[in-house]
């Protein structure tokens, strides 16, 4: 029982997962509040992650503005731009009022800031950024919760 003063804890946010691929490609989409963390192994970025979204969404479980970090320290493949703009016309990301949609990208490559350009122009209305830790870019993705 509380005492008068004493603020009660608040519940964690229920985990959602969504998963694709097998044991060594794998696309897996962590549902937790307001984050979605959506993890990529191996050369996993092909269509199943799609049928992944389309789940996720006919649930109601994401949003076209939630906190995203990207997570593809363990990518090893290359990006499908038929499976990118099919995610593309799954939802109108960025387009509920209140907070921008923002994404963290978490990968160690050189050259992903020249794919990053290319998928700010598919998501015009997502803020992007890229970040060698998790940590950091969840750090980011949560400094911009109040924003």
């Amino acid at each position: 029982m509380q005492s008068e003063g004493e603020i009660a804890p608040q519940a964690a946010a229920p985990v959602r997962v969504f998963s694709c691929g097998n044991a060594v490609s794998r696309v897996t989409l962590h549902v937790e509040g307001e984050i979605l963390r959506i993890e990529v192994a191996g050369d996993a970025l092909d269509e199943g992650i799609v049928g992944c979204f389309q789940d996720a969404l006919a649930q109601g479980v994401i949003r076209p503005n939630m906190l995203v970090l990207v997570d593809l320290s363990d990518f090893a493949g290359r990006f499908e731009w038929s499976t990118i703009h099919a995610i593309v016309e799954l939802a109108p990301w960025g387009s509920e009022p209140g907070r921008a949609s923002r994404v963290a990208y978490v990968t160690k490559s050189a050259w992903f800031s020249a794919m990053m350009k290319v998928t700010s122009i598919l998501f015009p209305r997502t803020q992007h950024r890229q970040f060698s830790s998790a940590l950091r870019a969840l750090q980011w993705l949560q400094s911009q919760r109040s924003h």
